[in-house]
């Protein structure tokens, strides 16, 4: 009876000790956290609501006016910035790339990327820049005028933005949070057409440059750009990257040069005319990216 007792005591164990074992195993292990750490690059698309300050001038230098040989008149025309400010709104690709180090037991993120975008943002208005001016006749009498300068049309073009944006965020497992700000390189193509210099003058329209004259300008501008942004991970080493930039570009000055000469019944015009602009260049967007970690 005694060896029926124990007996029967050991099986109870062991029954238990396997249903126990049997828990156990069954216990699936807690999801890893999600390692933001290394490098990586992503592609995608951008909104973009570009503001265009621009500023612009047309005057003279010594504008001659001549009966065959003779110079029977000296005139000169010009004016104040004329400002000349649009917005435009386009869709651009984007591409970064970018590294990530954690901190603090992984749930700070510090990092730097930098980013592409061929923006391609070009607002085309027409525009006429004001002038005011005189002509003092061989004969010593001095004629105020004023005048206009066509331009048809005024052309901006935002076409590449590049910036480097050292970044400090916040993980939440599969989610990030970030922000940062840094230098940014701004590619612009200014571009006006058909610009025509004309003076009235006595009630009659006069056209003082003649032929129409279109000049371009491409510049390379510094400024900077600030972002705020969330990253999702969607599959081992990819995730999605959200977010919203503000950059901006500092004021640069351009001046084109050309010389014209015209003819009017019998008399001729002929001088130097200058095409001067000012231009600052915000663009604000909403960037979205898919990207690929690289340990």
């Amino acid at each position: 009876m005694r060896k029926l007792a124990i007996a029967v005591g050991a099986s109870a164990t062991l029954a238990s000790a396997s249903a126990f074992a049997a828990d156990v195993a069954v216990k699936a292990p807690p999801p890893p956290v999600w390692d933001w750490s290394g490098f990586y690059a992503g592609a995608g698309g951008s909104l973009n609501w570009s503001h265009i300050d621009q500023s612009l001038q047309g005057i003279s230098g010594v504008t001659n006016v001549t009966l065959g040989p003779l110079v029977v008149a000296q005139g000169q025309a010009g004016g104040p910035f004329f400002d000349f400010n649009r917005n435009k709104f386009g869709v651009a690709p984007d591409v970064q790339l970018g590294y990530i180090a954690p901190f603090a037991d992984g749930a700070w993120l510090a990092g730097i990327k930098f980013t592409y975008k061929y923006a391609n943002n070009n607002s085309k208005e027409n525009v006429a820049i004001p002038q005011t001016g005189s002509f003092t006749t061989a004969g010593g009498v001095t004629v105020n005028f004023v005048g206009f300068v066509p331009i048809l049309p005024a052309e901006v073009n935002l076409k590449h933005q590049l910036a480097l944006i050292p970044t400090i965020g916040r993980a939440f497992d599969k989610v990030a949070i970030y922000a940062g700000a840094g230098p940014a390189l701004f590619g612009v193509q200014s571009r006006f057409n058909n610009g025509v210099g004309f003076a009235v003058i006595g009630g009659s329209l006069f056209d003082v440059t003649g032929a129409p004259v279109t000049v371009s300008n491409e510049n390379w501008v510094w400024g900077g750009a600030a972002q705020i942004g969330a990253t999702y991970a969607i599959a081992p080493r990819w995730f999605l990257d959200v977010g919203y930039t503000y950059a901006r570009s500092s004021s640069f000055y351009i001046q084109n040069v050309v010389s014209f000469t015209n003819q009017n019944g019998p008399l001729v015009s002929s001088g130097i005319a200058y095409l001067n602009a000012r231009e600052q260049i915000t663009n604000q967007s909403v960037v979205v990216t898919i990207n690929r970690q690289f340990w």
